[in-house]
């Protein structure tokens, strides 16, 4: 700019001097002069600025194909380590010892135990310190700019040689990176996932299969057998003394699991099952209920084993009758005949002194029957009947409570907050926040 400004400021004087017609013909022309000098000095700065910017330009390319190079040269050389690691855990996976540790993620752990179980795994762990090296190569050392799809071109060609099976293993490596709820040292490891949507194609649910294919039933099924196995605890719960069991653990498998943290096929599906899962829970446990309600309450109302008292002859167990039957168990024909029955109406008045809480008022009678041509007698005494009646009351009020949801509010509450916080602890792996 201030070569510009000396070329205006020298011809303004020059074109002044010429209107002024004045004879200074010397100093007109050293006018001309300076403004022809100063053309010449603004071109030659022109031309030397343009000169640097191409000097510029060109240093500026000879450093981002200089950086390139280094990239493809350092990736190259990862990529080839990653192959030969890769081979090494394929090769392992094909044996019984690695088909066992692939079983056992799927089907026979927890998450925390899954994850501690590839920690510092001897076969594994050098490939996943490969693979962690040159996800982040890729992530931090190309070009600069440049944006998420170029970066996957790279990402993809190594993502390509990898197995179904592998796959699953490098999703479990990665995702348990919460502990006491902090972010451990392999957040970073799955955010490079993350970034590159590593699992965009992975069949978590098809781990194991030869020719793993999309199981788009697969969510369902790991859900129903969560729902099977609370379903079962609930019936053992309200069935007997829930003090003195233990249930089977409940639990969703590790390919339900990273299918939840992860990007993949059936992540949608898997994340809706687990966010509706207290639903499911509800629906199924009163349904649970109500069948079972309706299954024994008429073994209820036929009053469980007193149907063995109906008809039966009874006397006051401080009668000499007693003492006689002790002697032959046989009793008259006749003298049996003319004994009370019992029948609904006594049953339903013992129950209702019972219930009313009058153990006092309660008959002390002999309850017996007879079989065979010999009249041979089969006695219960008051202490059997009582008991008997006491069971029935207690089955009683056990259906009611469990027709009320009394009988299992508990168990819900418990399973409620533990799906809660299992639903937590798994969504936040994901580190979306």
């Amino acid at each position: 700019m201030e070569y510009i400004e000396t070329i205006r400021t020298a011809l303004g004087e020059f074109w002044v001097a010429l209107r002024e017609n004045k004879n200074h013909t010397s100093e007109i022309s050293m006018l001309a002069v300076t403004a022809l000098a100063a053309i010449s000095t603004s071109f030659a700065a022109i031309a030397t600025r343009n000169s640097t910017k191409v000097s510029e330009a060109t240093l500026i390319h000879t450093q981002k194909t200089s950086r390139r190079d280094e990239f493809i040269s350092r990736y190259t050389l990862l990529l080839e380590q990653h192959k030969e690691q890769l081979n090494v855990v394929k090769s392992y996976l094909d044996t019984v010892k690695g088909k066992e540790l692939l079983h056992k993620l799927i089907e026979g752990t927890d998450h925390q135990t899954a994850f501690k179980t590839l920690q510092g795994y001897n076969i594994l762990s050098p490939y996943m310190r490969v693979l962690y090296h040159l996800l982040r190569h890729i992530s931090a050392h190309y070009i600069d700019n440049a944006t998420t799809e170029d970066k996957k071109k790279y990402s993809s060609i190594v993502r390509s040689l990898i197995r179904n099976d592998v796959l699953f293993l490098i999703a479990v490596n990665s995702s348990y990176v919460i502990e006491g709820n902090e972010e451990n040292d392999y957040g970073k490891y799955l955010k490079l996932l993350r970034e590159f949507d590593f699992f965009e194609h992975a069949l978590f649910f098809s781990a194991n299969d030869v020719a793993p294919g999309l199981k788009k039933d697969a969510v369902s099924k790991a859900a129903n057998e969560v729902i099977k196995e609370l379903v079962g605890n609930h019936f053992i719960f309200i069935v007997y003394d829930k003090s003195h069991l233990e249930f089977k653990s409940a639990k969703f498998s590790m390919p339900f699991i990273v299918s939840c943290i992860y990007d993949n096929p059936l992540h949608k599906e898997s994340v809706a099952c687990l966010e509706g899962l207290e639903a499911r829970i509800n629906e199924e446990t009163r349904t649970a209920c109500e069948k079972y309600v309706a299954r024994n309450r008429n073994e209820g109302e036929r009053g469980l084993s007193l149907h063995d008292y109906y008809g039966r002859k009874y006397f006051n167990e401080t009668d000499s009758l007693r003492s006689e039957l002790d002697k032959s168990w046989r009793i008259d024909p006749d003298v049996y005949q003319n004994l009370p029955e019992v029948d609904d109406r006594y049953i339903e008045a013992y129950l209702t002194e019972l219930k009313a809480g009058r153990p006092e008022a309660l008959p002390v009678h002999c309850y017996i029957k007879t079989f065979g041509t010999n009249n041979a007698v089969v006695l219960r005494n008051s202490r059997d009947f009582l008991k008997e009646c006491e069971n029935l009351l207690s089955w009683q009020k056990h259906l009611h409570c469990v027709e009320n949801r009394d009988a299992d509010r508990e168990f819900i509450q418990l399973e409620k907050l533990r799906l809660s916080d299992f639903r937590s602890a798994v969504l936040r792996q994901r580190l979306t926040a």
